[in-house]
């Protein structure tokens, strides 16, 4: 089946392709990764007004094949840490995973969710991430996502935000022969905020299709979407942000940036950073760029007697390591760094 998703806030020309994107859905082979967990009825229903996701048809998809489930909760003034890996395999190659992150008031929370996959067979991944970050908490989320180049990967990422909450999302997508992400944050609370600081690595044939919307709609909110990407052999990219100051969101400030080396003349790098104001009285900046990297920085490197691609590789890194350094964890940061290295080598 084909499904439509990642549909533009406010469409534009349609000859540009950037509107929406059709998704072609695999056959559920019945591969499942887990057994389903329990789920709390009232916990399901404080998540409902968490509007987000690919699309609907791609939540429906997750509510029926659902074969992994976590609820993560904080009680008020708890601070709080959970871990969870994945490996999709050839035995396990089809994961539809549903999680829950509930941060009660004055509390910090941080959830990783560390996916990776391997093996000859194709694999499919359908993840819902839903956050409710109650008054004055702070959520962490890594999404670490080192998928195979047989993968097909679907992330819907819902965000709500009660008054003066924060929650950040850091984004590490490395690998998914196709990746479809959607991230959309309701800053709902007065001086609330959220920050995405994320990056992405295309190699070989890869799809990568990005869509960010970020709505301000509490008084004095703040927000920061930060994505920094490379692409080489043939790799496709296609990034879409919002930044959205609804009518009363007065005094909110916002930005929205999303860089991309090109570092082969084969890949296909497309942007489309969109901003709407319904207010007068606030502050959004948008930028994106795409470009070959800098042959003054790559030479003054090589007069350092470092080679053409070592210095490639360098200048990669400092782009990258804001994010990556963002893990505690000593041991799954440099696991990320040996991810990120083996991309960028030539002859991969």
């Amino acid at each position: 089946m084909n499904i439509i998703g990642n549909e533009i806030a406010f469409k534009t020309y349609s000859f540009l392709k950037v509107n929406e994107t059709e998704i072609k859905i695999p056959e559920i082979k019945g591969k499942l990764y887990r057994e389903v967990g329990e789920k709390n009825p009232t916990e399901i229903s404080e998540f409902e007004k968490i509007k987000y996701g690919i699309s609907e048809d791609a939540l429906e998809l997750n509510r029926k094949f659902l074969n992994y489930y976590n609820f993560y909760a904080t009680k008020e003034n708890e601070e709080k840490e959970d871990y969870k890996l994945f490996e999709l395999d050839d035995d396990y190659s089809e994961l539809f995973d549903l999680h829950h992150i509930l941060a009660e008031k004055n509390s910090k929370l941080k959830v990783v969710l560390d996916y990776t996959s391997c093996g000859q067979d194709e694999k499919f991944r359908n993840s819902v991430i839903k956050v409710l970050a109650k008054e004055n908490s702070e959520v962490e989320v890594f999404v670490i996502a080192r998928d195979d180049d047989k993968s097909l990967v679907l992330e819907s990422i819902g965000i709500y935000t009660e008054d003066g909450a924060k929650v950040t999302l850091h984004q590490y997508e490395l690998g998914a022969a196709k990746l479809y992400t959607n991230y959309k944050c309701e800053l709902i609370g007065e001086k609330s905020s959220s920050i995405v600081d994320s990056i992405y690595f295309g190699q070989k044939d890869e799809y990568l299709n990005m869509n960010y919307d970020m709505i301000h709609r509490g008084k004095k909110t703040e927000s920061d979407i930060l994505v920094n990407g490379a692409l080489k052999d043939k790799a496709f990219k296609n990034f879409k942000s919002n930044l959205q100051f609804i009518e009363g969101a007065k005094g909110a400030v916002g930005s929205e940036e999303e860089y991309s080396i090109l570092l082969d003349d084969t890949v296909h790098s497309v942007s489309v950073p969109l901003m709407l104001a319904h207010e007068d009285d606030v502050v959004g900046n948008h930028a994106s760029s795409a470009g070959k990297l800098d042959m003054e920085q790559i030479f003054y490197l090589m007069s350092r007697g470092i080679s053409h691609e070592e210095a490639e590789a360098l200048i990669v890194e400092s782009k990258f390591s804001r994010a990556i350094d963002a893990l505690s964890d000593e041991k799954l940061r440099e696991e990320v760094w040996t991810s990120v290295r083996k991309i960028i080598k030539r002859g991969n």
